[in-house]
């Protein structure tokens, strides 16, 4: 055991306990139980702190250091052993973790404070320790753990998430959208899954006629140009796909149908994942109100600007627009969507008692309709904490799925 595991256990275990009870009890994380140095920085920019949050001052105000705890214990450690990635992997890990919280900000499943919250974790966890037992070898290799994190805190608490996501569809009887989260592209799974078995007979192919032996990467790279190539022309690519099948159940019998049927087991699993957060997105992480309902601190799920003197809403998700930007070739249109005077928006600072007024006073005037999209908070620090603990204590559950589907 590395003898600075208790440092990474205690500060993370304090710093998970307290944001953990905050978001909880009023939805709030506050810097300083993560990065006081950032709580620092905002006082002196004048920036005000949350008011009339419930708790006691003196909880409000502990501070827990657990990104600089991270940083410097991973600066030191480098600096010792003459390794200058691990000193920097505190930043790294910090950088990576807010890279992917952002991600899931963006996409309307997490809060500002989430995001914080993973990276601070991910400061303090950038690389496995030795009780982690399950570990993807690049996760050993580069400070890339935070990965793992991610993936805990979501796998940990899918179950609940799928029974949550269901009840919501089942109590306000969209029996329609509950029979999309199953059968919803069910074909396009069955088709991937062919596509990838044309892939790897090529790779087959090339070793058994030429005596090619690809390394595992470039092995995988050409797989994905198949996948993209008989994707592109998916009649003519479901019919090689099949063709490659029957190749290689002639090869290897059994054991090629047993890995197909495995194969689209895990990827109908991930369809039913990404159809569920959809649910989440869309059903249970926001709702509509009237202007009466909106409070301070609430955040948008809609866009509200003036254009040419006509007040537009734009609800547009994150993921559409980049889908959308990404077809144009014009990387603009996902950070201006807004072409005139935003009067608010989806910001973690939320909404202000001025943006407020200034809605119901365009609802008062005809100009804009009293329904607006408001993002209701679910408290996922428990389950970051939770995913944080996993990784230090156990491994990547994540990596342990892929073994067990290769049968490992």
């Amino acid at each position: 055991m590395e003898p600075y595991f208790w440092i990474i256990l205690i500060v993370g275990s304090i710093a998970g306990i307290i944001t953990s009870y905050t978001d909880l009890k009023t939805g709030f994380i506050f810097d300083n139980h993560v990065f006081p140095l950032l709580a620092l920085i905002e006082k002196a920019k004048g920036m005000e702190d949350e008011d009339e949050t419930g708790l006691p001052e003196w909880l409000v105000k502990i501070p827990v250091p657990a990104v600089e705890a991270g940083i410097l214990l991973y600066l030191y450690l480098g600096l010792r052993n003459g390794d200058y990635v691990l000193a920097i992997s505190g930043v790294i890990g910090l950088i990576m973790g807010f890279i992917l919280g952002i991600v899931l900000y963006y996409a309307g499943a997490w809060a500002s404070g989430d995001v914080l919250v993973l990276a601070a974790f991910s400061a303090l966890l950038p690389y496995p320790l030795s009780y982690a037992k399950v570990v993807a070898p690049y996760e050993s290799s580069y400070p890339l753990y935070p990965l793992a994190i991610l993936f805990n805190s979501i796998l940990a608490i899918f179950p609940f998430l799928i029974f949550y996501a269901l009840g919501i569809l089942i109590v306000r009887r969209k029996m329609k959208r509950l029979k999309e989260v199953f059968s919803e592209k069910i074909v396009l799974t069955v088709e991937v899954s062919l596509w990838i078995m044309g892939g790897i007979a090529l790779v087959v192919l090339l070793n058994r006629t030429a005596g090619i032996t690809l390394h595992p990467a470039v092995g995988y790279l050409l797989t994905l140009a198949v996948i993209f190539v008989l994707g592109k022309w998916k009649r003519v690519g479901d019919v090689i796909g099949a063709a490659s099948l029957g190749y290689l159940v002639y090869l290897a019998g059994e054991s090629a149908v047993y890995s197909f049927v495995k194969l689209m087991v895990v990827l109908y699993t991930f369809k039913v994942f990404f159809s569920i957060v959809k649910v989440l997105r869309e059903e249970a992480f926001i709702e509509e109100v009237p202007v009466e309902e909106l409070e301070e601190w609430d955040i948008l799920g809609e866009t509200i600007y003036i254009d040419n003197g006509e007040v537009v809403r734009d609800r547009t998700g994150f993921f559409e627009a980049l889908k959308k930007a990404l077809l144009s070739g014009n990387m603009e249109a996902l950070s201006s969507r807004a072409r005139g005077e935003v009067i608010a928006s989806p910001t973690a600072e939320g909404l202000s008692k001025e943006q407020i007024e200034r809605l119901k006073a365009l609802v008062a005037e005809g100009k804009l309709e009293n329904r607006f999209l408001r993002k209701k908070s679910m408290p996922f620090a428990p389950s970051i904490f939770l995913g944080f603990l996993i990784a230090l204590l156990w491994g990547d559950i994540f990596w342990w799925l892929v073994l067990k589907t290769a049968g490992l």
